[in-house]
Protein backbone atom coordinates (compact mmCIF):
# COMPACT_ATOMS: atom_id res chain seq x y z
CA UNK A 1 0.00 0.00 0.00
CA UNK A 2 1.33 3.43 -0.95
CA UNK A 3 2.35 5.80 1.82
CA UNK A 4 -0.22 8.45 0.85
CA UNK A 5 -3.02 5.84 1.00
CA UNK A 6 -1.94 4.88 4.50
CA UNK A 7 -1.94 8.52 5.57
CA UNK A 8 -5.41 9.12 4.13
CA UNK A 9 -6.75 5.96 5.77
CA UNK A 10 -5.24 7.05 9.08
CA UNK A 11 -6.94 10.45 8.80
CA UNK A 12 -10.29 8.80 8.03
CA UNK A 13 -9.89 6.54 11.07
CA UNK A 14 -9.10 9.59 13.22
CA UNK A 15 -12.25 11.27 11.91
CA UNK A 16 -14.31 8.15 12.58
CA UNK A 17 -12.88 7.93 16.10
CA UNK A 18 -13.64 11.55 16.94
CA UNK A 19 -17.21 11.34 15.63
CA UNK A 20 -17.90 8.20 17.64
CA UNK A 21 -16.25 9.21 20.92
CA UNK A 22 -17.05 12.93 21.15
CA UNK A 23 -19.75 13.48 23.81
CA UNK A 24 -20.36 9.74 23.78
CA UNK A 25 -21.99 9.82 27.23
CA UNK A 26 -24.19 12.80 26.31
CA UNK A 27 -25.43 12.14 22.77
CA UNK A 28 -27.88 10.43 22.45
CA UNK A 29 -29.23 12.28 25.51
CA UNK A 30 -29.22 9.32 27.88
CA UNK A 31 -28.72 5.58 27.93
CA UNK A 32 -31.96 3.80 27.04
CA UNK A 33 -33.12 0.80 29.04
CA UNK A 34 -31.49 -1.72 26.67
CA UNK A 35 -28.13 0.02 26.95
CA UNK A 36 -28.38 0.23 30.73
CA UNK A 37 -29.37 -3.42 30.89
CA UNK A 38 -26.43 -4.40 28.68
CA UNK A 39 -24.08 -2.32 30.82
CA UNK A 40 -25.31 -3.74 34.12
CA UNK A 41 -25.13 -7.31 32.83
CA UNK A 42 -21.60 -6.62 31.57
CA UNK A 43 -20.84 -5.40 35.10
CA UNK A 44 -22.23 -8.55 36.73
CA UNK A 45 -20.45 -10.80 34.22
CA UNK A 46 -17.16 -8.98 34.79
CA UNK A 47 -17.38 -9.22 38.57
CA UNK A 48 -19.40 -12.38 39.34
CA UNK A 49 -19.51 -14.31 36.05
CA UNK A 50 -23.32 -14.26 36.11
CA UNK A 51 -26.09 -12.19 34.56
CA UNK A 52 -28.72 -10.24 36.51
CA UNK A 53 -30.83 -13.41 36.88
CA UNK A 54 -27.92 -15.32 38.41
CA UNK A 55 -27.23 -17.51 35.36
CA UNK A 56 -23.58 -18.47 34.95
CA UNK A 57 -22.01 -17.15 31.71
CA UNK A 58 -25.29 -17.48 29.77
CA UNK A 59 -25.51 -17.73 26.01
CA UNK A 60 -28.87 -15.94 26.13
CA UNK A 61 -29.47 -13.07 28.56
CA UNK A 62 -33.00 -13.21 29.98
CA UNK A 63 -32.91 -9.46 30.62
CA UNK A 64 -36.51 -8.13 30.50
CA UNK A 65 -37.71 -11.61 29.51
CA UNK A 66 -36.96 -10.64 25.90
CA UNK A 67 -33.88 -12.90 25.52
CA UNK A 68 -31.00 -10.63 24.52
CA UNK A 69 -27.97 -11.71 22.51
CA UNK A 70 -24.63 -12.25 24.28
CA UNK A 71 -21.97 -10.71 22.02
CA UNK A 72 -22.30 -7.02 22.89
CA UNK A 73 -22.49 -7.80 26.60
CA UNK A 74 -19.42 -10.03 26.70
CA UNK A 75 -17.39 -7.53 24.66
CA UNK A 76 -18.45 -4.72 27.01
CA UNK A 77 -17.58 -6.67 30.18
CA UNK A 78 -13.75 -6.26 29.91
CA UNK A 79 -14.11 -2.50 29.42
CA UNK A 80 -16.38 -2.21 32.45
CA UNK A 81 -13.98 -4.35 34.46
CA UNK A 82 -11.00 -2.18 33.55
CA UNK A 83 -12.55 1.27 33.71
CA UNK A 84 -15.65 0.85 35.85
CA UNK A 85 -19.35 1.08 35.06
CA UNK A 86 -20.48 4.38 33.56
CA UNK A 87 -22.40 5.80 30.63
CA UNK A 88 -19.16 6.23 28.70
CA UNK A 89 -17.74 2.75 29.29
CA UNK A 90 -21.09 1.15 28.49
CA UNK A 91 -21.15 2.81 25.07
CA UNK A 92 -17.41 2.54 24.42
CA UNK A 93 -17.48 -1.02 23.06
CA UNK A 94 -20.04 0.04 20.43
CA UNK A 95 -17.90 3.02 19.46
CA UNK A 96 -14.81 0.82 19.11
CA UNK A 97 -16.70 -1.67 16.95
CA UNK A 98 -17.92 1.23 14.82
CA UNK A 99 -14.36 2.48 14.31
CA UNK A 100 -13.12 -1.01 13.44
CA UNK A 101 -15.97 -1.33 10.92
CA UNK A 102 -14.50 1.64 9.03
CA UNK A 103 -11.17 -0.17 8.86
CA UNK A 104 -12.77 -3.43 7.77
CA UNK A 105 -14.82 -1.90 4.96
CA UNK A 106 -11.68 -0.25 3.57
CA UNK A 107 -9.86 -3.55 3.21
CA UNK A 108 -12.99 -5.35 2.06
CA UNK A 109 -13.60 -2.82 -0.72
CA UNK A 110 -9.91 -2.97 -1.67
CA UNK A 111 -10.14 -6.72 -2.18
CA UNK A 112 -13.52 -6.69 -3.93
CA UNK A 113 -12.87 -3.81 -6.34
CA UNK A 114 -9.04 -3.80 -6.60
CA UNK A 115 -8.94 -0.05 -6.05
CA UNK A 116 -7.42 2.05 -3.27
CA UNK A 117 -9.60 5.00 -4.26
CA UNK A 118 -12.85 3.03 -3.93
CA UNK A 119 -11.57 1.60 -0.66
CA UNK A 120 -10.91 5.11 0.69
CA UNK A 121 -14.35 6.27 -0.40
CA UNK A 122 -15.90 3.23 1.33
CA UNK A 123 -14.14 4.04 4.61
CA UNK A 124 -14.97 7.74 4.40
CA UNK A 125 -18.63 7.20 3.51
CA UNK A 126 -19.08 4.79 6.42
CA UNK A 127 -17.11 7.04 8.80
CA UNK A 128 -19.54 9.96 8.34
CA UNK A 129 -22.68 7.93 7.58
CA UNK A 130 -25.72 9.13 9.61
CA UNK A 131 -26.91 5.52 9.80
CA UNK A 132 -23.62 4.12 11.05
CA UNK A 133 -22.78 7.02 13.34
CA UNK A 134 -26.04 6.71 15.22
CA UNK A 135 -25.67 2.99 15.87
CA UNK A 136 -21.97 3.33 16.73
CA UNK A 137 -22.76 5.75 19.54
CA UNK A 138 -24.60 3.34 21.79
CA UNK A 139 -24.61 -0.23 23.00
CA UNK A 140 -26.56 -1.58 20.03
CA UNK A 141 -26.58 -5.27 19.11
CA UNK A 142 -26.98 -4.36 15.42
CA UNK A 143 -23.61 -2.61 15.32
CA UNK A 144 -21.82 -5.78 16.42
CA UNK A 145 -23.76 -7.97 13.98
CA UNK A 146 -22.79 -5.81 11.01
CA UNK A 147 -19.13 -5.62 12.04
CA UNK A 148 -18.66 -9.38 12.40
CA UNK A 149 -20.47 -10.01 9.12
CA UNK A 150 -18.19 -7.61 7.23
CA UNK A 151 -15.16 -9.01 9.04
CA UNK A 152 -16.26 -12.50 7.98
CA UNK A 153 -16.41 -11.36 4.34
CA UNK A 154 -12.98 -9.73 4.58
CA UNK A 155 -11.42 -12.85 6.11
CA UNK A 156 -13.16 -15.07 3.54
CA UNK A 157 -11.79 -13.21 0.52
CA UNK A 158 -8.39 -12.84 2.21
CA UNK A 159 -8.30 -16.64 2.62
CA UNK A 160 -9.09 -17.09 -1.06
CA UNK A 161 -6.27 -14.67 -1.82
CA UNK A 162 -3.70 -16.91 -0.19
CA UNK A 163 -4.07 -16.50 3.56
CA UNK A 164 -5.76 -19.87 3.86
CA UNK A 165 -5.73 -20.06 7.66
CA UNK A 166 -8.17 -17.17 7.78
CA UNK A 167 -11.05 -19.23 6.37
CA UNK A 168 -11.84 -20.81 9.74
CA UNK A 169 -11.73 -17.38 11.38
CA UNK A 170 -14.08 -16.15 8.64
CA UNK A 171 -16.69 -18.76 9.52
CA UNK A 172 -16.17 -18.00 13.21
CA UNK A 173 -16.86 -14.32 12.52
CA UNK A 174 -20.02 -15.17 10.56
CA UNK A 175 -21.17 -17.29 13.49
CA UNK A 176 -20.55 -14.49 15.98
CA UNK A 177 -22.58 -12.17 13.75
CA UNK A 178 -25.49 -14.62 13.88
CA UNK A 179 -25.27 -14.62 17.69
CA UNK A 180 -25.21 -10.81 17.78
CA UNK A 181 -28.66 -9.89 16.48
CA UNK A 182 -31.82 -11.49 15.10
CA UNK A 183 -31.54 -9.92 11.63
CA UNK A 184 -28.24 -11.71 11.08
CA UNK A 185 -30.02 -15.07 11.28
CA UNK A 186 -31.92 -14.18 8.12
CA UNK A 187 -29.18 -12.36 6.20
CA UNK A 188 -25.94 -14.13 7.05
CA UNK A 189 -26.68 -17.88 6.49
CA UNK A 190 -27.86 -17.48 2.85
CA UNK A 191 -24.79 -15.40 2.01
CA UNK A 192 -22.44 -17.89 3.67
CA UNK A 193 -24.10 -20.71 1.72
CA UNK A 194 -23.76 -18.65 -1.46
CA UNK A 195 -20.06 -18.07 -0.80
CA UNK A 196 -19.44 -21.77 -0.24
CA UNK A 197 -21.27 -22.75 -3.43
CA UNK A 198 -19.62 -20.03 -5.55
CA UNK A 199 -16.09 -20.77 -4.35
CA UNK A 200 -16.31 -24.47 -3.52
CA UNK A 201 -13.38 -25.41 -5.77
CA UNK A 202 -11.15 -22.79 -4.18
CA UNK A 203 -12.29 -23.79 -0.71
CA UNK A 204 -11.38 -27.43 -1.28
CA UNK A 205 -7.81 -26.29 -1.92
CA UNK A 206 -7.74 -24.86 1.60
CA UNK A 207 -8.13 -28.46 2.86
CA UNK A 208 -8.06 -28.76 6.66
CA UNK A 209 -8.67 -25.05 7.22
CA UNK A 210 -11.91 -25.21 5.26
CA UNK A 211 -13.08 -28.33 7.09
CA UNK A 212 -12.32 -26.68 10.43
CA UNK A 213 -14.44 -23.75 9.28
CA UNK A 214 -17.33 -26.11 8.49
CA UNK A 215 -17.06 -27.60 11.98
CA UNK A 216 -17.25 -24.11 13.44
CA UNK A 217 -20.39 -23.38 11.41
CA UNK A 218 -21.88 -26.65 12.60
CA UNK A 219 -21.22 -25.70 16.23
CA UNK A 220 -23.11 -22.44 15.77
CA UNK A 221 -25.97 -24.30 14.10
CA UNK A 222 -26.15 -26.69 17.05
CA UNK A 223 -26.19 -23.75 19.47
CA UNK A 224 -29.18 -22.24 17.67
CA UNK A 225 -31.06 -25.52 17.56
CA UNK A 226 -30.22 -26.38 21.16
CA UNK A 227 -31.54 -23.08 22.54
CA UNK A 228 -34.63 -21.82 20.66
CA UNK A 229 -34.42 -18.54 22.57
CA UNK A 230 -31.56 -17.59 20.26
CA UNK A 231 -34.01 -17.67 17.37
CA UNK A 232 -35.80 -14.66 18.80
CA UNK A 233 -39.20 -16.23 19.43
CA UNK A 234 -39.90 -13.89 22.37
CA UNK A 235 -39.13 -10.83 20.28
CA UNK A 236 -41.20 -12.05 17.33
CA UNK A 237 -44.21 -12.51 19.60
CA UNK A 238 -43.87 -8.88 20.73
CA UNK A 239 -43.70 -7.46 17.18
CA UNK A 240 -45.79 -9.82 15.01
CA UNK A 241 -48.86 -8.63 13.12
CA UNK A 242 -52.26 -9.13 14.68
CA UNK A 243 -54.98 -11.02 12.84
CA UNK A 244 -57.05 -7.86 12.55
CA UNK A 245 -54.28 -6.16 10.54
CA UNK A 246 -53.83 -9.15 8.24
CA UNK A 247 -57.57 -9.46 7.67
CA UNK A 248 -57.73 -5.85 6.44
CA UNK A 249 -55.47 -6.61 3.46
CA UNK A 250 -56.98 -6.92 0.00
CA UNK A 251 -55.31 -10.27 -0.49
CA UNK A 252 -56.97 -11.75 2.60
CA UNK A 253 -60.36 -10.35 1.57
CA UNK A 254 -59.97 -12.10 -1.80
CA UNK A 255 -58.46 -15.39 -0.60
CA UNK A 256 -59.30 -15.68 3.13
CA UNK A 257 -55.68 -16.80 3.58
CA UNK A 258 -53.77 -15.33 6.52
CA UNK A 259 -50.46 -16.42 4.97
CA UNK A 260 -51.19 -14.60 1.71
CA UNK A 261 -52.46 -11.58 3.62
CA UNK A 262 -49.25 -11.52 5.63
CA UNK A 263 -47.27 -11.83 2.38
CA UNK A 264 -48.94 -8.69 1.05
CA UNK A 265 -48.00 -6.73 4.18
CA UNK A 266 -44.44 -8.06 4.09
CA UNK A 267 -43.96 -7.18 0.42
CA UNK A 268 -45.31 -3.66 0.86
CA UNK A 269 -43.12 -3.12 3.90
CA UNK A 270 -40.11 -4.46 2.01
CA UNK A 271 -40.54 -1.83 -0.69
CA UNK A 272 -40.61 1.01 1.87
CA UNK A 273 -36.93 0.38 2.61
CA UNK A 274 -36.01 1.53 -0.90
CA UNK A 275 -38.04 4.73 -0.99
CA UNK A 276 -36.10 8.02 -1.36
CA UNK A 277 -38.01 9.37 1.65
CA UNK A 278 -36.60 6.69 3.95
CA UNK A 279 -33.13 6.44 2.45
CA UNK A 280 -32.23 10.06 1.78
CA UNK A 281 -34.80 12.43 3.33
CA UNK A 282 -36.20 11.55 6.77
CA UNK A 283 -35.06 8.01 7.67
CA UNK A 284 -36.63 5.82 10.34
CA UNK A 285 -39.31 7.71 12.25
CA UNK A 286 -38.66 5.94 15.54
CA UNK A 287 -37.04 8.49 17.91
CA UNK A 288 -34.49 5.94 19.09
CA UNK A 289 -33.45 4.73 15.64
CA UNK A 290 -32.96 8.02 13.84
CA UNK A 291 -32.99 11.80 14.19
CA UNK A 292 -36.07 11.72 11.90
CA UNK A 293 -35.05 14.80 9.91
CA UNK A 294 -32.19 13.28 7.87
CA UNK A 295 -32.16 10.17 5.73
CA UNK A 296 -30.24 7.05 6.63
CA UNK A 297 -27.81 8.08 3.87
CA UNK A 298 -26.85 11.47 2.45
CA UNK A 299 -28.49 12.82 -0.69
CA UNK A 300 -25.17 12.70 -2.56
CA UNK A 301 -25.12 8.98 -1.82
CA UNK A 302 -28.23 8.58 -3.99
CA UNK A 303 -26.35 9.56 -7.15
CA UNK A 304 -23.29 7.43 -6.44
CA UNK A 305 -25.34 4.43 -5.32
CA UNK A 306 -27.13 4.52 -8.68
CA UNK A 307 -23.84 4.72 -10.58
CA UNK A 308 -22.29 2.05 -8.39
CA UNK A 309 -25.23 -0.28 -8.93
CA UNK A 310 -24.86 0.05 -12.70
CA UNK A 311 -21.16 -0.78 -12.49
CA UNK A 312 -21.82 -3.66 -10.13
CA UNK A 313 -24.27 -5.19 -12.62
CA UNK A 314 -21.82 -4.55 -15.43
CA UNK A 315 -19.16 -6.57 -13.59
CA UNK A 316 -21.31 -9.74 -13.90
CA UNK A 317 -19.19 -11.56 -11.38
CA UNK A 318 -19.64 -13.57 -8.23
CA UNK A 319 -18.99 -10.37 -6.30
CA UNK A 320 -21.98 -8.82 -8.09
CA UNK A 321 -24.21 -11.60 -6.79
CA UNK A 322 -22.82 -11.47 -3.24
CA UNK A 323 -23.28 -7.70 -2.82
CA UNK A 324 -26.68 -7.82 -4.52
CA UNK A 325 -27.82 -10.60 -2.19
CA UNK A 326 -26.47 -8.65 0.78
CA UNK A 327 -28.51 -5.60 -0.20
CA UNK A 328 -31.71 -7.46 -1.18
CA UNK A 329 -31.75 -9.65 1.93
CA UNK A 330 -31.13 -6.75 4.32
CA UNK A 331 -34.72 -5.38 4.52
CA UNK A 332 -36.37 -8.79 5.02
CA UNK A 333 -36.04 -8.92 8.85
CA UNK A 334 -37.69 -5.52 9.14
CA UNK A 335 -40.40 -6.42 6.62
CA UNK A 336 -41.56 -9.50 8.51
CA UNK A 337 -42.71 -7.63 11.61
CA UNK A 338 -44.52 -4.41 12.45
CA UNK A 339 -43.22 -0.83 12.33
CA UNK A 340 -41.29 -0.91 9.06
CA UNK A 341 -39.08 0.51 7.72
CA UNK A 342 -37.00 -0.12 10.80
CA UNK A 343 -33.35 0.93 10.73
CA UNK A 344 -32.25 -1.53 13.40
CA UNK A 345 -33.78 -4.62 11.80
CA UNK A 346 -32.63 -3.53 8.33
CA UNK A 347 -29.11 -2.84 9.62
CA UNK A 348 -27.43 -4.82 6.82
CA UNK A 349 -28.41 -2.13 4.34
CA UNK A 350 -25.35 -0.47 5.81
CA UNK A 351 -22.14 -1.69 4.30
CA UNK A 352 -23.77 -2.80 1.07
CA UNK A 353 -25.07 0.69 0.29
CA UNK A 354 -21.78 2.28 1.34
CA UNK A 355 -19.84 -0.05 -0.95
CA UNK A 356 -22.14 0.81 -3.86
CA UNK A 357 -21.76 4.55 -3.22
CA UNK A 358 -17.99 4.20 -3.03
CA UNK A 359 -17.94 2.16 -6.24
CA UNK A 360 -19.99 4.84 -7.97
CA UNK A 361 -17.78 7.68 -6.69
CA UNK A 362 -14.60 5.81 -7.56
CA UNK A 363 -15.74 4.99 -11.08
CA UNK A 364 -16.92 8.57 -11.63
CA UNK A 365 -13.44 9.83 -10.75
CA UNK A 366 -11.76 7.16 -12.89
CA UNK A 367 -13.48 8.53 -16.01
CA UNK A 368 -11.33 11.64 -15.73
CA UNK A 369 -7.65 12.45 -15.85
CA UNK A 370 -5.28 15.03 -14.44
CA UNK A 371 -6.75 18.19 -12.96
CA UNK A 372 -10.29 17.15 -13.86
CA UNK A 373 -9.95 14.11 -11.59
CA UNK A 374 -8.69 16.24 -8.70
CA UNK A 375 -11.49 18.75 -9.29
CA UNK A 376 -14.19 16.08 -9.13
CA UNK A 377 -12.71 14.57 -5.96
CA UNK A 378 -12.75 18.03 -4.37
CA UNK A 379 -16.39 18.53 -5.43
CA UNK A 380 -17.37 15.14 -3.97
CA UNK A 381 -15.62 15.92 -0.69
CA UNK A 382 -17.13 19.41 -0.58
CA UNK A 383 -20.69 18.14 -1.11
CA UNK A 384 -20.16 15.37 1.43
CA UNK A 385 -18.72 17.84 3.95
CA UNK A 386 -21.66 20.24 3.60
CA UNK A 387 -24.20 17.48 4.21
CA UNK A 388 -22.17 15.83 6.96
CA UNK A 389 -21.67 19.12 8.82
CA UNK A 390 -25.39 19.81 8.58
CA UNK A 391 -26.19 16.41 10.04
CA UNK A 392 -23.51 16.59 12.74
CA UNK A 393 -24.62 20.05 13.86
CA UNK A 394 -28.19 18.81 14.20
CA UNK A 395 -27.15 15.51 15.78
CA UNK A 396 -24.96 16.98 18.52
CA UNK A 397 -26.90 20.16 19.33
CA UNK A 398 -30.56 19.71 18.38
CA UNK A 399 -31.19 15.97 18.55
CA UNK A 400 -30.35 15.65 22.30
CA UNK A 401 -33.11 18.17 23.06
CA UNK A 402 -35.77 16.24 21.18
CA UNK A 403 -37.59 13.03 22.09
CA UNK A 404 -35.59 12.65 25.32
CA UNK A 405 -38.59 10.86 26.78
CA UNK A 406 -37.96 7.97 24.37
CA UNK A 407 -34.46 7.61 25.81
CA UNK A 408 -35.92 7.31 29.33
CA UNK A 409 -34.31 10.61 30.20
CA UNK A 410 -34.60 11.40 33.89
CA UNK A 411 -34.16 7.89 35.24
CA UNK A 412 -30.42 8.44 35.61
CA UNK A 413 -30.94 11.71 37.47
CA UNK A 414 -33.49 10.03 39.77
CA UNK A 415 -31.07 7.25 40.67
CA UNK A 416 -28.24 9.71 41.24
CA UNK A 417 -30.45 11.77 43.57
CA UNK A 418 -31.17 8.68 45.65
CA UNK A 419 -27.49 7.81 45.72
CA UNK A 420 -26.60 11.24 47.13
CA UNK A 421 -29.44 11.26 49.68
CA UNK A 422 -29.09 8.18 51.91
CA UNK A 423 -31.66 9.49 54.39
CA UNK A 424 -34.43 7.70 52.49
CA UNK A 425 -35.10 4.14 53.57
CA UNK A 426 -37.87 3.53 51.04
CA UNK A 427 -38.04 4.68 47.41
CA UNK A 428 -41.16 4.28 45.27
CA UNK A 429 -40.49 4.69 41.54
CA UNK A 430 -43.14 5.05 38.86
CA UNK A 431 -42.99 2.43 36.11
CA UNK A 432 -44.50 4.80 33.56
CA UNK A 433 -41.21 4.78 31.60
CA UNK A 434 -40.87 0.99 31.80
CA UNK A 435 -38.13 -1.09 33.43
CA UNK A 436 -37.13 1.58 35.99
CA UNK A 437 -35.37 -0.98 38.19
CA UNK A 438 -32.47 -1.45 35.78
CA UNK A 439 -31.50 2.23 36.01
CA UNK A 440 -31.21 2.02 39.79
CA UNK A 441 -29.16 -1.18 39.59
CA UNK A 442 -26.87 0.47 37.06
CA UNK A 443 -26.31 3.87 38.67
CA UNK A 444 -26.18 2.57 42.24
CA UNK A 445 -23.88 -0.25 41.06
CA UNK A 446 -25.85 -2.66 43.21
CA UNK A 447 -23.80 -5.81 43.87
CA UNK A 448 -25.36 -8.84 42.20
CA UNK A 449 -25.49 -11.07 45.34
CA UNK A 450 -27.41 -8.42 47.29
CA UNK A 451 -29.81 -7.88 44.42
CA UNK A 452 -30.51 -11.60 43.92
CA UNK A 453 -31.10 -12.09 47.65
CA UNK A 454 -33.90 -9.53 47.73
CA UNK A 455 -35.43 -9.19 44.26
CA UNK A 456 -39.15 -9.78 43.76
CA UNK A 457 -40.25 -10.14 40.15
CA UNK A 458 -43.47 -8.81 38.69
CA UNK A 459 -45.59 -11.82 37.72
CA UNK A 460 -48.40 -9.95 35.96
CA UNK A 461 -49.05 -10.42 32.24
CA UNK A 462 -47.90 -6.87 31.50
CA UNK A 463 -44.49 -7.65 33.01
CA UNK A 464 -43.66 -9.77 29.99
CA UNK A 465 -42.79 -6.51 28.28
CA UNK A 466 -42.63 -3.95 31.09
CA UNK A 467 -41.82 -3.64 34.81
CA UNK A 468 -39.93 -6.91 35.17
CA UNK A 469 -38.98 -6.19 38.79
CA UNK A 470 -41.34 -5.08 41.56
CA UNK A 471 -38.89 -4.78 44.43
CA UNK A 472 -35.28 -5.12 45.55
CA UNK A 473 -33.03 -3.95 48.41
CA UNK A 474 -29.81 -2.01 48.24
CA UNK A 475 -27.36 -1.15 51.02
CA UNK A 476 -24.99 1.70 51.78
CA UNK A 477 -22.58 2.62 54.53
CA UNK A 478 -23.47 5.53 56.81
CA UNK A 479 -20.87 8.02 58.05
CA UNK A 480 -20.70 5.97 61.23
CA UNK A 481 -19.79 2.89 59.18
CA UNK A 482 -23.14 1.20 59.67
CA UNK A 483 -24.76 -0.78 56.87
CA UNK A 484 -28.17 0.66 56.02
CA UNK A 485 -30.90 -0.86 53.85
CA UNK A 486 -32.95 0.93 51.18
CA UNK A 487 -36.16 -0.65 49.87
CA UNK A 488 -37.00 0.04 46.22
CA UNK A 489 -40.50 -0.41 44.85
CA UNK A 490 -41.25 -0.13 41.14
CA UNK A 491 -44.86 0.52 40.23
CA UNK A 492 -47.66 -1.57 41.71
CA UNK A 493 -48.96 0.99 44.20
CA UNK A 494 -51.75 3.51 44.02
CA UNK A 495 -49.88 6.75 43.37
CA UNK A 496 -52.96 8.83 44.22
CA UNK A 497 -52.98 7.45 47.78
CA UNK A 498 -49.21 7.82 48.35
CA UNK A 499 -48.55 8.54 52.01
CA UNK A 500 -46.10 11.33 52.92
CA UNK A 501 -43.14 10.44 55.13
CA UNK A 502 -39.71 12.02 55.66
CA UNK A 503 -37.97 8.69 55.12
CA UNK A 504 -39.87 7.81 51.95
CA UNK A 505 -39.12 9.24 48.50
CA UNK A 506 -41.51 9.04 45.55
CA UNK A 507 -40.38 9.37 41.95
CA UNK A 508 -43.47 10.44 40.01
CA UNK A 509 -44.40 11.72 36.59
CA UNK A 510 -45.88 15.22 36.31
CA UNK A 511 -49.44 13.91 36.02
CA UNK A 512 -48.96 11.55 38.96
CA UNK A 513 -47.70 14.40 41.11
CA UNK A 514 -50.69 16.52 40.15
CA UNK A 515 -52.97 13.62 41.10
CA UNK A 516 -51.63 13.15 44.65
CA UNK A 517 -54.56 13.23 47.08
CA UNK A 518 -52.34 14.61 49.87
CA UNK A 519 -50.13 16.79 47.68
CA UNK A 520 -50.06 19.64 50.23
CA UNK A 521 -48.30 17.31 52.67
CA UNK A 522 -45.48 16.56 50.23
CA UNK A 523 -42.28 18.53 49.76
CA UNK A 524 -40.79 18.65 46.25
CA UNK A 525 -37.16 17.66 46.72
CA UNK A 526 -36.23 17.89 43.05
CA UNK A 527 -37.84 18.41 39.65
CA UNK A 528 -36.08 16.73 36.76
CA UNK A 529 -36.51 18.52 33.46
CA UNK A 530 -36.08 17.25 29.92
CA UNK A 531 -33.46 19.05 27.81
CA UNK A 532 -36.25 20.96 26.05
CA UNK A 533 -37.56 22.28 29.38
CA UNK A 534 -40.46 19.88 29.84
CA UNK A 535 -40.99 18.17 33.19
CA UNK A 536 -39.75 14.59 33.40
CA UNK A 537 -40.17 13.63 37.08
CA UNK A 538 -41.06 15.02 40.47
CA UNK A 539 -39.08 13.64 43.40
CA UNK A 540 -41.18 14.22 46.52
CA UNK A 541 -41.19 13.29 50.18
CA UNK A 542 -43.10 14.14 53.33
CA UNK A 543 -42.72 17.60 54.78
Amino acid sequence: MKKEIKVLLFLIILLATFLRVYKLDQVPPSLNWDEVDGGYNAYTIANWGRDEWGDFLPLVFTSFRDDKHPVHIYLTAPIVKLFGLSDFTTRLSGAIIGILSVVVIFYLARILFKSDLIALFSALFLAVSPYHLHFSRGLWEVNFALFFFMLGLLLFYSALGGKRRLISLSFLSFGISILSYHSAKIVVPPIVLMLILFYIKDLYKLSKHFYLGLVILLIFAVLLINDPRLLGIARVQQTQFGKDIIEKTQTFKNTKSHILGLSEITFNQYLTHFTPEYLFVSGDQSPRNSVKTFGEFYKTDALFISIGLLYLLKMRSKITLVISAWLLLAPIPSSLVSHAPNATRAVFMMGSMNLLAALGAGKTVSWLKGRARVFVIVIILLLLSIQALGFLNYYFYDFPKKDAIDWQYGMKQSAQFVKSHPEYTQVYVTDIRSQPYIFFLFYLKTPLPEYLNSVVYNRSEESKSYSTVSYFDDFYLTKEGQRKRINFYFGGWDTVESMPSKNVLYVLSSSQYDGLRRRSLFDVKKIIYYPDGGTAFYLVSGI
